[in-house]
């Protein structure tokens, strides 16, 4: 399992528990970066996307409610937004001095730019890999009566997701379990064993569990009572975006209205690379997050941030 030393353990208190996760580079008060994970996810899967950002910055990348280590109520009643991880950002955020550029990976990304949608004071800038940004139709949709529940029924991601194996002898079985199949098939053996390091539980049974609940991982899917078309709106700090070429959550049409709303964005497409884009071009990745970081210093806040 995860042996590197190129992280440490963190944890925040926040409303109703704890969040936790993994830092890297110098512990100044205030990070450079703040993480956020894909659905299902954990912060310690991006370890080697991040680790080599650490030499120059201080990162930061948490576990979502419901993901990881965090310690907060994961129900699935009520749960129709991910408004409630931005609420979870925020209160983390509130713990710095300074406003910190945000990046994350497909919910993670959306649950950063939803953040600076609402907290526009507390971000310096964005780097959005691989975003959940829908048609607009879409989330009109799920505005309907009981919309989010009817969709864990119908939508693939959902169903999948409810099917998945959720018991293992050891966290050696889940990482030989998981290796070249489903979303893992891409994943090089170091991501695979981060991921399951924290995203693989005791049970209380002797055995092991996920700790993305397969319940609360497809309700997840289906919480689109959000609008990131309108926090899309209210960012006025710099943002790069990294589109995939293969089953990306962004289509064309929704690449151009992006461009149409922001037109400073630096957006771009990764050729070859699919909606796991950071596991498989973390190159890329990191290049995005690193040149956000550069024009959020370049900013207005951060300067001000830095002569109070």
């Amino acid at each position: 399992m995860t042996e590197a030393k190129d992280f440490r353990r963190v944890t925040f208190d926040v409303p109703g528990g704890r969040m936790a996760g993994v830092a890297f580079g110098a512990a100044t008060p205030n990070p450079d970066i703040v993480f956020s994970h894909a659905t299902g996810f954990n912060a310690l899967t991006y370890r080697t996307l991040l680790a080599p950002l650490g030499e120059k910055f201080h990162v930061l990348a948490l576990d979502a409610r419901g993901h990881g280590r965090t310690e907060l109520p994961a129900k699935t009643w009520g749960y129709t937004s991910w408004t409630r991880h931005r609420d979870d950002l925020i209160a983390v955020l509130e713990h710095f001095t300074a406003p910190v550029m945000l990046a994350g990976h497909s919910m993670g990304a959306t649950v950063s730019l939803l953040t600076a949608g609402k907290r526009t004071d507390l971000v310096s800038g964005l780097a959005l890999l691989e975003p959940v940004i829908l048609p607009a139709a879409l989330y009109a949709l799920s505005q309907l009566p009981f919309g989010p529940y009817l969709q864990r029924r119908s939508t693939p991601l959902a169903r999948g997701a409810l099917k998945r194996r959720n018991a293992f002898a050891s966290k050696d079985e889940a990482v030989a379990a998981l290796t070249g199949r489903g979303v893992f098939k891409t994943f090089p053996p170091d991501v695979i064993a981060d991921y399951v390091e924290d995203g693989v539980v005791e049970n209380g049974k002797g055995g092991f569990k996920l700790a993305c609940a397969p319940k609360f991982e497809a309700a997840t899917y289906c919480a689109q009572r959000h609008d990131p078309w309108g926090a899309l709106r209210k960012v006025t700090d710099p943002l790069v975006l990294l589109r995939a070429e293969k089953h990306s959550t962004i289509g064309e049409a929704a690449m151009h209205r992006i461009a149409a709303i922001k037109a400073d964005a630096r957006v771009a497409t990764v050729e070859g690379a699919s909606h796991m884009l950071p596991m498989e071009r973390p190159d890329r990745a990191r290049t995005a997050i690193e040149t956000a970081l550069l024009l959020a210093r370049a900013g207005r806040k951060y300067h001000d941030a830095v002569l109070e």
